[in-house]
């Protein structure tokens, strides 16, 4: 099939909603004669913001599917499963953000995958509670399976923790409660969880704990060798029912599992050794072989250990019998901690001042908007600023723990902002990062002299991955300079 002409593919993107006429002929009309294609429309577009790099690449594929499913336009991709891909989307009508929770295309072609999908989404929308994620629409258009929900400002607790470690108990039993609490009320529809782990528990910005993805542990039935028989359990909580005499999809396994995130909040550590193997995960050993909380973090209140250890009694008789039985105890240890035990966020649940801070010199809304979503979801504490000079001001008077300059809001002040946080910061342990632009590249050599384990220099193509995984070095390197 011959490729649309220009004009051709111009009315595509109106029809598919990511533009409308008049910003298309912005567009075009500041494309010169020799870029006046779809690839040249498509780089105009994205320099103005109307098109995300996710959108912008498929269609540089030539891919025009699956933009908008329902009310939602897709605008990024935030994460991915054997099952399914979680993305970032706009609802049309409201402007308000959405999740959308896609099913993997290949199993769009299996009858059985498809209908767990719908069934198991349908199921909980009609679920309403602060500690739960809402689902809001399950629908299919074209072969793409979909439902959407709550967009959570914040981000999983496997990636908080990744960033801070262990927390405070106080904060820990708040969070601990929050999934308790999502529990009882999901019982009392009678539904459990069955895949209860740290990244299936969301943090909003505000403290609150979020319960996401019921059931999907059947994933693993639906990989070659799976069955229908073992779709409601994941390996960790086969192997747990299997070992104690439980019943299949006994309640109380959420119980334990429970216990097992609280243990980690507490500890920093997971209460199992840490492998990717299934054969592995079936060996009861490791669950018989956790270390007593105490010997980890020593100096826990004697309540929070009792807590911990009958939210992770093996014995099912022994562990708490019921979601509101946990909830009832975690309120009465945040009680004796000397906090509030009402699950508002206003009583007391912030995480802190902690977490490293970080400062950006950024003065592009959009860009300002996906930093700060996606630092502050991993853990961060974010600053923006759109003048380099008052970043530069600000390392003396309230020095942040890493100033990062992005170089396509800075233009060719980069260069000498660098050099200046260099000095302003010497002897001072703050990491530094400066970001060029793919027009910029070639003065990576330029700011060569400057890098040290504390202040680095980063050239497009990154993504944000590689920039928290640059500042994280940086304020490791930063951590051991001042010890």
């Amino acid at each position: 099939m011959a490729a649309p002409s220009l004009n051709e593919f111009a009315k595509q993107l109106v029809h598919l909603r990511l533009a409308d006429a008049g910003e298309l002929q912005q567009c075009l009309g500041e494309l010169p004669t020799a870029l006046r294609t779809t690839d040249g429309l498509i780089d105009a577009m994205e320099r103005r913001n109307l098109l995300t790099t996710y959108q912008a690449n498929k269609l540089r594929k030539g891919d025009t599917n699956g933009f908008v499913l329902g009310d939602a336009k897709l605008l990024y991709r935030n994460g991915a499963g054997t099952f399914a891909r979680v993305f970032r989307a706009v609802s049309l009508e409201t402007g308000d953000m959405l999740g959308v929770k896609v099913l993997r295309q290949r199993w769009a072609e299996d009858p059985e995958a498809v209908a767990q999908f719908h069934r198991e989404a349908k199921l909980l929308q009609p679920l309403r509670h602060p500690n739960l994620v809402p689902i809001f629409d399950v629908g299919i258009v074209e072969n793409y399976h979909y439902f959407t929900m709550e967009f959570v400002v914040g981000g999983n607790l496997g990636d908080m923790m990744k960033i801070r470690g262990a927390v405070d108990p106080a904060n820990a039993t708040r969070i601990a409660r929050d999934i308790a609490e999502g529990l009882r009320y999901s019982s009392t529809k009678g539904l459990t969880h069955r895949d209860l782990k740290k990244t299936n528990v969301l943090l909003a910005t505000d403290g609150k704990a979020k319960l996401v993805d019921f059931g999907l542990a059947a994933d693993e039935a639906l990989k070659p060798g799976g069955t229908k028989k073992r779709a409601a359990r994941s390996v960790d909580y086969a192997t747990l029912e299997d070992n104690t005499g439980a019943p299949p999809n006994d309640p109380r396994s959420d119980i334990y599992f429970l216990g097992s995130i609280y243990y980690e909040l507490l500890s920093g550590e997971s209460p199992f050794p840490g492998t990717k193997s299934r054969e592995e995960r079936k060996e009861f050993s490791r669950f018989r072989n956790v270390r007593p909380i105490n010997t980890i973090r020593p100096g826990l209140p004697v309540y929070v250990v009792e807590a911990v250890d009958r939210l992770m009694d093996l014995n099912p008789l022994s562990r708490f019998q019921s979601p509101e039985q946990a909830s009832q105890a975690l309120n009465q240890v945040i009680e004796r901690l000397g906090g509030s035990s009402s699950s508002d966020p206003d009583s007391g649940t912030e995480t802190g001042d902690t977490e490293p801070t970080l400062l950006f010199v950024e003065n592009r809304p959009p860009q300002q908007e996906l930093i700060r979503d996606f630092f502050t979801s991993r853990g961060f504490r974010v600053l923006l600023v759109g003048d380099l000079q008052r970043a530069l001001n600000r390392l003396n008077s309230s020095p942040p723990d890493c100033l990062v300059m992005m170089g396509g809001a800075i233009g060719s002040e980069i260069v000498t902002g660098f050099k200046e946080s260099a000095r302003r910061t010497d002897g001072r342990p703050i990491a530094q990062i400066a970001v060029l632009s793919k027009d910029q590249a070639a003065w990576e050599k330029r700011l060569g002299a400057l890098v040290s384990e504390t202040a680095r220099v980063m050239a497009h193509p990154i993504v944000l991955g590689d920039l928290k995984q640059e500042i994280q070095s940086a304020l490791a390197a930063c951590s051991g300079s001042s010890a």
